[in-house]
Formats: structure tokens, sequence, C-alpha cells
């Protein structure tokens, strides 16, 4: 089977919290993929103003709350055909990451590297892949490929002897094709960045998101809450609009069962990492886990 995936990443050099998206899904034909395409770049186009972005939800154009939540919609009308949506989420204060001189490009890196060989050992043995990120130019995509692509990804070792993840016959995947995209023209991009920065988003505002929650709960207007918390500006009004996307996205997940969570913590999780809409935030996997240093930070 071939698989084709778009990704995109949130504040990979800003803010505390940050995060990539990937959007995969079987790739029967280069003319199915421009097809579903289409559909999508109705509703995240922006007429003159561009591609919709995560950054502009909520803000002064308030149909984009209805253009991503049109995308949501979209993410669960195409579960049944095999689309699959993995985020990873890393805290920059965590253990991992509060080191000195943390070099974030390589960083992004490391995580790009763990989230797609997260997401392609949920698909079957031997698949093939077609991988397009986002256009960066200050990351070596070849580096990324070449590991991806090498068998050493895809050991672990069991008594100290190596052996294939999940079971001993389980073949590693393949990479066909790896190539970069311009979001402007990649409506799947434009969906993987979306869902990446309402992840990011749903972690920073914790702790008002599990307000807003208990207000929607007593039928009480989250806007009512929002518009008496002190913010700069209009952040209030934006908060509003976000909330209704991500409020969208919680009551498509609970009817459709997928065990994402987001009450329990004021912002997305996935309990099962099989299920097809897998929300990762990455914890430090070993004590020698640590964020790659910049190299000037290494004698430090």
């Amino acid at each position: 089977m071939e698989y084709i995936v778009f990704s995109d990443e949130s504040r990979y050099i800003q803010d505390r919290f940050r995060s990539i998206a990937a959007v995969s899904l079987p790739y029967n034909s280069r003319s199915h993929i421009d097809t579903i395409s289409a559909e999508l770049r109705c509703f995240l186009e922006c007429s003159k103003k561009g591609e919709l972005k995560w950054k502009n939800v909520g803000r002064k154009d308030k149909r984009n709350v209805e253009r991503a939540k049109t995308a949501v919609n979209f993410v669960f009308s195409n579960l049944s055909h095999g689309l699959r949506l993995d985020i990873v989420i890393w805290d920059t204060m965590d253990s991992r990451h509060s080191v000195e001189g943390r070099d974030d490009y390589e960083n992004y890196s490391r995580m790009y590297f763990h989230l797609h060989r997260d997401l392609m050992r949920r698909r079957e043995s031997n698949a093939r892949w077609r991988l397009h990120p986002d256009e960066l130019s200050i990351i070596n995509w070849d580096t990324i490929r070449d590991c991806l692509s090498s068998d050493g990804a895809w050991l672990r070792h069991t008594q100290g002897t190596p052996v294939l993840f999940e079971e001993a016959r389980w073949i590693a995947p393949r990479v066909e094709i790896f190539q970069e995209v311009d979001s402007a023209i990649t409506p799947f991009v434009q969906l993987a960045d979306l869902f990446a920065g309402m992840a990011a988003y749903t972690r920073t505002k914790s702790d008002v998101i599990k307000t807003m929650l208990t207000l929607a709960e007593q039928e009480v207007k989250p806007d009512l809450f929002l518009a008496s918390v002190p913010t700069e500006s209009t952040k209030g009004n934006t908060d509003s609009g976000r909330f209704k996307v991500i409020s969208h996205l919680n009551q498509c997940c609970k009817k459709n069962r997928l065990g994402v969570s987001l009450g329990t913590y004021g912002y997305f999780s996935t309990r099962n990492p099989r299920n097809p809409i897998n929300l990762w935030h990455y914890e430090p996997q070993h004590p020698h886990d640590r964020a790659p240093t910049r190299e000037q930070g290494l004698s430090a």
C-alpha cells in the first residue's frame, strides 16, 4: 500500500508549546488527491487574502471560524477512507528542552522524525510513502529522509538483540518521495497548519479552555467570561472564536468515540495512539533524552 503525508508546524521557534501536524491518507492516484485537494481549497482559501491559518482564526474575519469548523468536518468525513491526523506537541520548558544553547531548528528536525516514524508504524508493514512537508529552508530535509529510510530507525533492542518494531516479521516502510511543497498552493498542508496551531494553542490556553468548557456545560456563554478577562486588544474575542472550533472538534471526537480528551487537562490529548486522530504530547523517552544544542553551547 502507498500513502501520502502532508505536514506543517506551529511556532517552531516561538512560544513555549510547539507542534507539528501530519495528515496522511492512502495514495490511490494523483487525480484522486487532486480531487479532494480541490474540495479542501474551496473552504480553506480566504478569497484574496490567501490561505487560512490558525493564527487568523477568531480574528476580524468571522468567516474563518466557520471555515475552520468545515475543515474539522472534512477530516471526519474522510476517516473512513483511511485518513489519519497525527500531531506531536512539546513543551520547551520540560526537562528535555530546558538546556543551555538549545538548537530549535535541529530539535524541530528530530520532532519531525519522531512524528513521522510513529505515524508510519500505524500503517501496515512494508508500506510505501510520499512525504510532503511545508517549505522550511533552515531544515536539512535530506538528513531526515536518510534517517527515515535507515533500517536502524526501525530497530529496537530487546535483551541485547535488535528486532524490528512490533514483531520480527514487520518490514520497514519505504520512502519513495520526499519533497517540500508550498503551503499556499497545497490545501492539505494548510489543513495540517490548522490542527498544529490548535493543538499548541490548547496547551497554552488550557486554564481558559477548562473554564469555558465548564461554562458551556452550564449553558453560560463563554463570550461573557472572556469579556471579563483582562486581555490586550481583542484577544478575548479571538479566544471566543477559537473556542467554537475547539468545541466543535471535541464534540466530533466524542460522537465518533475516538478517545480524544479535552476536558481533563484543558488541551487535546489521545489515549490510544492507534486511533486515527492522535495528539501526542512528547515527554523525555529516557534520562539521556535531551534536546540538541548549538555547537557554541556545548562547552557551557
